[in-house]
């Protein structure tokens, strides 16, 4: 009988790069879901350039300096806005 002691991983569902854009969530002080580009990919975050977000959340966005953490978990792959 053959040994099934080899373990198959299944493929990321999201691999998520450098230059990708995503939607994200609300959270910490932004009150509304935001899209960006990543900049930086960690082991279970990405770093997300924000560029499309509420008007309501222009104070919160520039404390962050347009930067926010976001767990690649609940990043949701979009397309690049059209220049």
């Amino acid at each position: 009988m053959a040994d099934k002691t080899e373990k198959t991983e299944a493929p990321e569902k999201d691999a998520l790069k450098v230059g990708d854009y995503i939607k994200a969530k609300k959270f910490g002080p932004l009150e509304h879901s935001f899209t960006g580009e990543i900049t930086k990919v960690y082991n279970n975050s990405v770093l997300v350039e924000i560029r499309d977000y509420n008007p309501a959340d222009k104070t919160a966005v520039g404390d962050m300096n347009n930067r926010a953490v976001v767990r690649k978990s609940t990043a949701k792959l979009t397309s690049a806005p059209k220049a």
